[in-house]
């Protein structure tokens, strides 16, 4: 979880028909001035076709459906009086022209939140107030599988924080990607290692693919790696990977080798992998200094690759490996938002273009705006081979306005995107992008709860 400048670190068979007035999802009205002042520090989630899904990434998973069209949807809420106008001065209500995702973002995806019955934008899973996830739910990443013989083909990880501010892995499962209805509640997936272990002081920002070559039940099905936390007060990490046959028990942890990188002096964080061809390739964040206080200083997107998912070489853009690597993706220039911050990447490779196709990798990442107190936002750009990658100049998605009443979950930061393609869905209609990831209240209003979006491509 950890993002630098952050003040905390750490088919089914029938169709599927994202709902519209009244419902779980509608489109945005965002766009007010956010107003945002100083943020307090805290203290340290029936035809069948490809989902594609990363850091969850599954080889041959599918889901079905059809999708809404958003901008009926948008058209009906609108008339049913559901889209809540910004607040504050001069004006009323009523929605304000500005790009979907929120004030100052890109339209090359647009994205309709998560919303309830009433309109109002609403995270599909928050802190429980009581066991391991008492405090907080944060780093989400969903895994997909098909053939659970229970049907909940939906896996969300995620990072949780109990009452102590003990870090941990939980799980639950679903079979709607809103995760409305849980078949498997809240579970503890990867507890505290024991000493020596390299987790043995927290476990976070779970990346988790399936195999569907293995038999449900058998180990290997499910991989996972995560970020690690050991020595003196957490502050040594490591990758840690493990596996699964049944996605909920874990076995098998061993710290990753060849992930030392002259970028990434502090740490590295916040895996996502993906399969291709046979190999894992991973991207990470990468953390090379930390500020005063001890909080993270700027961070860069590193890449690397593997045979076995547990020994990997770092390498860059240029052919360069180890410590001679470079990061692949870095911050822009000072003004941009996200100048001296970006981590936490999503990578999606999608299969419907071809190997070159300047679209084959996709990349959804954390941003900030400003070092130490800022504005996290999610960022986008797009890749030929997932090592040189075009420079954003928007968001894709920011907070929600603070102007909303009741206040946004994630009026304060977006953090920690895990993005999927639903191949099913045209990418012209909303539904198409998957994008879970967390947020928190303005000005720390409320801790980080796990948010859902659907997006098609703009305008």
């Amino acid at each position: 979880m950890p993002l630098v400048c952050r003040s905390h670190e750490v088919t089914d068979s029938r169709a599927r028909a994202l709902p519209c007035v009244g419902a779980r999802i509608a489109s945005e009205a965002t766009g007010c001035d956010r107003g945002k002042g100083p943020r307090p520090q805290r203290a340290i989630g029936g035809t069948e076709v490809p989902l594609i899904l990363f850091p969850a990434f599954e080889k041959r998973d599918s889901v079905s459906g059809s999708a809404w069209n958003l901008g009926i949807a948008t058209l009906l809420l609108a008339l049913a009086g559901l889209l809540p106008g910004c607040g504050g001065g001069g004006g009323g209500g009523g929605v304000a022209a500005a790009p979907p995702g929120g004030s100052g973002t890109s339209t090359e995806i647009v994205y309709s939140r998560h919303r309830n019955a009433a309109g109002q934008i609403t995270p599909i899973l928050s802190e429980s107030g009581g066991g391991f996830d008492a405090a907080e739910v944060d780093s989400p990443v969903v895994a997909v599988d098909s053939g659970r013989p229970a049907g909940d083909k939906f896996l969300l990880y995620y990072e949780a924080q109990s009452a102590t501010g003990v870090n941990t892995i939980g799980v639950c499962s679903a079979n709607e990607e809103d995760f409305e209805v849980l078949v498997i509640l809240r579970t503890l997936a990867v507890g505290l290692g024991a000493m020596g272990s390299g987790y043995e002081a927290g476990a976070t920002d779970p990346a988790v693919i399936v195999d569907k070559s293995i038999p449900f039940g058998t180990g290997g099905r499910y991989r996972m790696w995560f970020e690690g936390r050991s020595g003196a007060a957490g502050a040594d990490s490591s990758i840690i990977h493990c596996t699964s046959g049944d996605g909920i028990a874990w076995s098998g942890f061993t710290e990753c080798t060849g992930l030392a990188a002259s970028f990434a002096s502090v740490r590295i964080a916040d895996p996502t992998v993906v399969e291709d061809g046979g190999d894992f390739r991973m991207w990470f964040e990468a953390v090379d200094s930390t500020l005063a206080g001890g909080a993270d200083g700027p961070g860069v997107i590193g890449y690397a690759e593997s045979q076995d998912g547990v020994d990997w070489q770092i390498r860059d853009a240029a052919g360069a490996t180890g410590l001679a690597a470079s990061p692949v993706f870095e911050t822009s220039a000072a003004g941009t938002f996200e100048a001296p911050c970006v981590g936490s990447p999503s990578v999606v490779l999608d299969p419907t273009v071809a190997v070159g196709s300047a679209r084959r990798f996709l990349l959804w990442y954390e941003a900030a705006d400003v070092a130490g107190n800022s504005t996290h936002t999610i960022g986008f750009a797009t890749s030929a081979d997932g090592l040189s990658w075009t420079d954003p100049q928007l968001p894709v998605l920011a907070p929600s306005s603070d102007s909303l009443v009741p206040l946004p979950f994630d009026s304060g930061d977006l953090e920690h995107p895990s993005a999927a393609l639903d191949i099913a869905v045209p990418s012209n209609l909303a539904g198409h992008y998957l994008l879970w990831y967390s947020g928190d209240g303005e000005n720390g209003a409320s801790p980080n709860r796990i948010g859902f979006a659907a997006g098609r491509d703009g305008p």
